[in-house]
């Protein structure tokens, strides 16, 4: 008998390993129960078509189940994220993972959707003590997350507001104490000092409507004026340059 050639036995083989395969799989042959003898002969052909090249490398045992998880690293079964499970086809090659939860973008929902181990981070906590407004006008309420869950919202009554007015607090919350024109400031009055120094105006000071003086006792000018808020107009007096001069040299 004369030798086939090399290249003809290796065609019988894969034409043998290919029929066997589609034998395999077209009768049903991995569905047979496991650990009978026909499910041990359906391994064992497996093997043989697979080291034959005959087919996809085998992933699994039939009907077999694991978990399976397609999220990133250290996320599963973390938060809001959990392992799924899949199971092995007929043709030794895994199925779909079904049930498994991945990450998200987080949401304000009382939940770790993006699964790093911290609850509705980037979101003011729900439940969260907040607060409305400045000074006196501030209110008090909680955060809440908003029902689409994309922001936390504070539910204090907006602030009551009124016209600022001098008595050391913030009525028009808008955190400063008797700022701007106060009804009752900017009038001339009388401070019941001597001289000059009983000149002033009415100022918020302390909470209160108060006369502030306007000019400091100054050099005592020849000027009918008691400058010097001593009680005694021009006494000692100098004439407006003199004054002038020693105020240079005073450095004022």
């Amino acid at each position: 008998m004369t030798a086939r050639p090399r290249s003809s036995l290796t065609r019988s083989f894969f034409g043998t390993a290919a029929a066997l395969s589609f034998t395999f799989l077209a009768g049903g042959i991995l569905g047979a129960c496991a650990g009978t003898d026909a499910n041990r002969q359906k391994e064992e052909l497996l093997a043989e078509l697979e080291a034959a090249g005959g087919g996809p490398e085998a992933q699994c045992k039939p009907d077999a189940v694991e978990d399976c998880y397609s999220g990133p690293d250290g996320t599963a079964n973390r938060g809001e994220c959990k392992a799924g499970e899949h199971r092995c086809k007929e043709n030794a090659r895994w199925g779909e993972c079904k049930g498994e939860v991945t990450p998200i973008t987080e949401l304000c929902n009382r939940k770790d959707d993006d699964c790093d181990g911290i609850v509705d981070n980037d979101f003011e906590r729900d439940g969260a003590i907040c607060f409305i407004g400045k000074g006196a006008c501030k209110t008090q309420g909680v955060w809440h997350c908003a029902a689409d869950g994309k922001t936390a919202q504070c539910d204090a009554p907006p602030p009551p507001r009124s016209a600022e007015v001098c008595n050391g607090r913030d009525d028009d919350c808008d955190g400063e104490i008797d700022n701007g024109n106060l009804a009752g400031t900017g009038t001339a009055c009388d401070t019941k000092k001597p001289g000059v120094c009983g000149q002033g105006t009415t100022q918020c000071a302390g909470g209160q409507i108060q006369c502030i003086q306007s000019r400091q006792a100054d050099i005592e000018v020849c000027n009918n004026l008691d400058d010097d808020c001593d009680g005694t107009v021009d006494n000692n007096c100098l004439s407006a340059e003199e004054a002038a001069k020693l105020r240079a040299q005073r450095g004022h």
